[in-house]
């Protein structure tokens, strides 16, 4: 799951898609802005110790077994970490639900098939399941955004404990990786 051209490309559309839809963006305070240079290459490093620890050791999961271990053990406990953190209101965090089943059923219905593929070392499969997802997605994105500015106002606030979690040391360097560790049990028990 190394960086290449193919999943640069991937990323890339996926942000043209997203800049040249037909919404406004709220205004967004400046100290979200500052959001990607508080991550900084964290994301990089995650995925680089991904590769290390799952694709090097021969996993052998597919795509859809991957997205199932991510919906049942790690979005849901993000989720709720996030939504403490942040002083998600409940009915927000319901609209993000149905956003998140939305999205969750139209992968489902649309990219099956191109889940099936290996999870590891084929770039070209996870392109092409990373555009099908794109497609299948992208109304549901649109719709929702143009549902959630009206009543998500983010505040300087929000944007400072995001920054706050995203510069935080023991996200990036045990939490995450422990979902990572706990994937590539799985696959190992698999294999026997």
């Amino acid at each position: 799951m190394k960086l290449t051209l193919t999943s640069t490309l991937m990323a890339t559309t996926s942000l043209l898609t997203l800049s040249s839809a037909q919404f406004s963006i709220p205004n967004i305070p400046q100290t979200c802005l500052e959001i990607p240079q508080v991550l900084g290459n964290k994301p990089l490093q995650l995925l680089s110790y991904f590769h290390k620890e799952v694709c090097e050791k021969n996993c052998t999961a597919t795509i859809n077994q991957h997205n199932q271990y991510l919906q049942q053990s790690v979005f849901p406990q993000i989720m709720k970490d996030l939504d403490t953190k942040l002083d998600i209101s409940t009915t927000e965090q319901a609209s993000f639900q149905k956003i998140q089943t939305q999205v969750e059923a139209a992968i489902k219905k649309d990219c099956y098939t191109e889940g099936n593929k290996q999870l590891c070392n084929d770039l070209e499969g996870l392109a092409d399941y990373g555009l099908c997802v794109l497609k299948a997605t992208q109304p549901i994105i649109l719709k929702s955004i143009g549902e959630l500015k009206s009543s998500v106002n983010i505040t300087d606030a929000d944007c400072q404990k995001i920054k706050s979690i995203d510069s935080d040391a023991t996200v990036w360097e045990k939490t995450l990786p422990g979902y990572v560790d706990r994937f590539e049990q799985i696959c190992e028990s698999e294999k026997n």
